[in-house]
């Protein structure tokens, strides 16, 4: 079972302040698959299995699965860019 860690509070500021508005959202599914979402940011979940963005699609990615949010890498994905600009230039 993977260990959840929490995001620091600074990350966290910033999807609240993007709630409402349609973002550029990147991060892994849950078969660790790259995704990309242009959705409007409904809410955040905190639950007794973690904390959790919630989509207007009604999709919830955990939050330790974000890999950027509009180019602003998210912790442990801060090199994430690098990787991407060299698999699309293959």
């Amino acid at each position: 079972m993977e260990t959840y860690q929490t995001l620091a509070p600074a990350y966290v500021e910033l999807l609240q302040k993007a709630i409402g508005n349609k973002n550029r959202l990147e991060y892994f599914n849950e078969y660790r698959e790259y995704k990309l979402a242009d959705s409007p940011l409904k809410q955040l979940i905190t639950n007794e299995k973690g904390e959790f963005l919630e989509l207007a699609t009604g999709q919830t990615i955990p939050l330790n699965q974000i890999i950027s949010l509009n180019s602003i890498f998210f912790p442990g994905y801060e090199d994430y860019q690098e990787v991407l600009s060299v698999r699309c230039s293959r």
